[in-house]
């Protein structure tokens, strides 16, 4: 048998909470990029790996029009945004736990067995699960004339991190959703709101009936224990929790086996309106959520008739194997495709 070298923590009816050789955590890092004006900007970042994932975001709540993210691309050791205008934007980078220790005095914990790696520490964070909820949304049914079009979550308390949280979506089968921000500010992030996009031109008489769709929200900073709970926590240098056995960790599960969307699938036209499709290969689980941060929030290409673009998509009726994207062209020009929209598949460490 292997050697097995970590750490292993239990409850109080004896489950394990935490074992090194066994729960795959990775790290995450935040960061924030300031844009420089440019159409393209090209930022070093040598903490961007090989199997990094790396998702954009916002930092601000502009409402359902006017809160987008920049398409975004990365390489190793680099990072390409597309019209970042001159805003601050979220950068997270997530890996397999392969980073060294951050610098000396930072605190935390570290283990190696075999292949698995865990570090949880001050600049390496992990993702807790916060909330978690379901919404139901679209048409009702054949002929019901019920249509629910926008879900609204308010959070039972405000995340006080400074970078949004991360919200992931699930759904039984379809679902077509878009529109997408998180209310309140940097320190105050009190809820969300997404709206429905079914379309019966597209994808047949699945988008008739009610979207019946799953979501939980994540952050970095871990929720906190109540009296008599087993387990070990990590806190930072300001007395800050970073992490708890008892949480329910968001698995960063995979990325899908391609970064960028190709055109595919059927557009969705009708009078004055039109929208492009494209496809990603998608995990095939219908155990996986989809982080919808950056991926269903808006686009905004600047001065033209239409200089915002709704992107919106989810899951064809049936399928798991691709993600079905869309994005907004009305005018006919200045066409604009998903293509960088960031995003990775996560899952529940613990059943809800």
């Amino acid at each position: 048998m292997a050697d097995l070298y970590g750490l292993r923590t239990r409850d109080a009816a004896g489950a394990i909470t935490l074992g090194t050789t066994i729960t795959p955590i990775r790290s995450l890092k935040m960061m924030q990029v300031a844009g420089n004006g440019a159409f393209d900007q090209y930022v070093a970042i040598p903490e961007i790996q090989a199997e990094s994932f790396v998702v954009v975001d916002a930092l601000f709540d502009g409402g359902e029009y006017g809160t987008y993210s920049p398409q975004a691309w990365y390489s190793t050791g680099q990072l390409q945004l597309r019209q970042p205008r001159n805003l601050t934007w979220q950068v997270m980078i997530l890996s397999r736990g392969g980073e060294p220790f951050a610098a000396p005095g930072s605190y935390g914990i570290r283990a190696s067995n075999n292949n698995i790696r865990t570090q949880i520490d001050a600049v390496n964070k992990l993702l807790s699960v916060r909330y978690n909820g379901a919404l139901n949304l679209g048409e009702q049914g054949p002929g019901s004339g019920n249509f629910i079009q926008w879900g609204d979550v308010t959070f039972p308390a405000p995340i006080t991190t400074y970078e949004r949280p991360l919200i992931f979506f699930n759904a039984a089968d379809y679902m077509m959703i878009g529109n997408f921000y998180i209310r309140g500010s940097p320190g105050n992030w009190t809820g969300f709101r997404i709206q429905s996009f079914p379309s019966k031109s597209a994808h047949g008489d699945a988008a008739l009936y009610p979207m019946a769709i799953k979501w939980f929200c994540a952050s970095y900073m871990a929720p906190s224990t109540q009296a008599g709970e087993y387990g070990a926590s990590v806190k930072d240098a300001a007395g800050n929790r970073l992490f708890v056995t008892t949480a329910n960790l968001s698995l960063l599960n995979s990325q899908p086996s391609t970064n960028s969307f190709v055109t595919a699938g059927n557009p969705i036209s009708g009078a004055g309106y039109y929208a492009a499709p494209a496809q990603m290969a998608w995990t095939g689980s219908y155990e996986d959520y989809i982080l919808g941060n950056a991926l269903f929030s808006n686009t905004n290409i600047g001065q033209t008739a239409q200089p915002i673009r709704a992107n919106f998509g989810g899951f064809l009726p049936g399928r798991r194997d691709v993600l079905q994207m869309y994005c907004e062209n009305n005018d006919g020009v200045n066409p604009v495709s998903v293509n960088g929209r960031t995003l990775f598949a996560s899952r529940p460490m613990k059943p809800f």
